[in-house]
């Protein structure tokens, strides 16, 4: 639905440097965020939230992108910035271009923060945990940005790891920097999340699709998310013998046009709530 919106919003970033820009803060609501000493002013029921953020089993074991190459992650470094959680009364539907109309948001995350979603120990990393005011949060804000230390410095999205196919062996280190922002609805899984009574804990989550990016075997070539996903073909063709090291400016010199508006696409199709989808801008 937003494919071509998006398209043509972050071609306006090439001249500036693929991918390269510095994120603006957003603003999505003007409520006032409620910090713990709000809390405790206020004498108001709280519980406890936590963060997580899940990359899902595949990229923990590995999978077979679209393309047929096996992949194997050792580290996916993703940050994250201005991540807000929200009670939000109407339902937020991310479909529209609205923001959500919040009885309560909290701000969980004020500052970029680079998390690995495969190497730590914790198989879902725990992003953050904060006190926030009891209720059901139904609507969460993050953004996605380039890292200001470590080894994905400068990176928004960090992939390390190898692939194979037919008898060919590729170690790869792929840098993306574009940075963008995530509306999102209520988590949609097997089990609800977001429901914080008094006193007690809940868990909200950050996931991330990384199937709509390298497609799948197990679909067809025009099955989503196969027909939107890059795959991997078009970094193995880059590679130099059994190695590839590139980043965004890279990637935008060398692939074709049609690979790289793919690649792009396949970006903004990362994140989600569990299974529900989010609204993803580009950030200036």
């Amino acid at each position: 639905m937003y494919k071509g919106f998006l398209l043509a919003s972050l071609v306006l970033f090439v001249p500036v440097g693929l991918w390269g820009c510095q994120p603006a803060t957003e603003t999505p609501s003007e409520t006032t965020a409620e910090t713990e000493n709000d809390l405790a002013a206020n004498g108001g029921e709280s519980g406890t939230l936590t963060l997580i953020a899940d990359a899902e089993d595949r990229m923990r074991e590995g999978f077979v992108s679209k393309d047929g190459w096996r992949l194997e992650f050792e580290e996916v470094y993703v940050t994250f910035n201005n991540v807000r959680a929200y009670q939000a009364d109407p339902a937020f539907d991310p479909e529209t271009d609205t923001t959500p109309n919040s009885t309560r948001v909290v701000e969980l995350i004020t500052s970029p923060q680079t998390v690995d979603l495969v190497g730590g120990e914790e198989e879902t990393p725990t992003v953050v945990t904060k006190t926030a005011p009891a209720g059901h949060y139904n609507a969460l804000y993050w953004e996605m940005v380039p890292a200001e230390m470590g080894e994905a410095t400068g990176s928004s999205l960090f992939l390390k790891g190898t692939a194979t196919k037919e008898g060919r062996s590729i170690d790869f280190a792929i840098a993306l920097d574009k940075p963008v922002s995530h509306y999102c609805g209520e988590y949609v899984g097997d089990v609800r999340k977001g429901f914080l009574p008094n006193e007690e804990t809940a868990e909200l989550e950050m996931t991330l699709h990384f199937d709509h990016f390298f497609g799948r075997s197990d679909r067809d070539p025009d099955e989503s998310p196969n027909a939107e996903a890059i795959g991997f073909e078009p970094f193995a063709q880059l590679a130099e013998g059994d190695s590839l090291t590139i980043n965004s400016e890279q990637l935008r010199a060398r692939l074709s046009e049609e690979d790289y508006q793919t690649l792009v696409f396949s970006v903004t199709e990362l994140g989600h709530v569990g299974e529900g989808h989010c609204r993803v801008e580009p950030l200036s």
